[in-house]
C-alpha cells in the first residue's frame, strides 16, 4: 500500500539530508512543508520541518498521538516508543 497525502499522525521517513533514514510521525502541514517529531531531537514542542519531497510516507498511522500533541500535551516518550515499535514492523522487512 503506498501512502499519496500525508495526515497528522501517519509516519514519514527522511529520505534526504543530515537525518536520512530516520523515522518521524507527522504532527501537520504547512504548504508543502511537513512539520515532524521524533521525540528526542524534534520534541512535538519544536517539530522539524521538512519538504514533503524529501520524505517517504509510509502505511503507519498514531493518529491519536498527533491529536494529543495537537492539544498541547507532551507526547515525545509514547511518540519514541510508537516510532520503534514502527521501525520493527515496517524497516525490517
Amino acid at each position: 500500500m503506498k501512502v499519496k497525502i500525508p495526515e497528522p499522525g501517519g509516519v514519514a521517513e527522511s529520505m534526504a539530508g543530515h537525518d536520512a533514514g530516520r523515522l518521524y510521525i507527522i504532527l501537520g502541514q504547512e504548504g508543502e512543508r511537513l512539520l515532524l517529531a521524533d521525540g528526542g531531537a524534534k520534541s512535538c514542542r519544536a517539530p522539524k520541518s521538512k519538504n514533503i519531497k524529501h520524505v517517504r510516507l509510509l502505511p503507519l498511522f498514531y493518529r491519536e498521538i498527533a491529536a494529543r500533541a495537537a492539544a498541547g500535551k507532551d507526547e515525545d516518550s509514547e511518540i519514541r516508543a510508537a516510532l520503534q515499535e514502527a521501525a520493527r514492523a515496517y524497516l525490517k522487512n
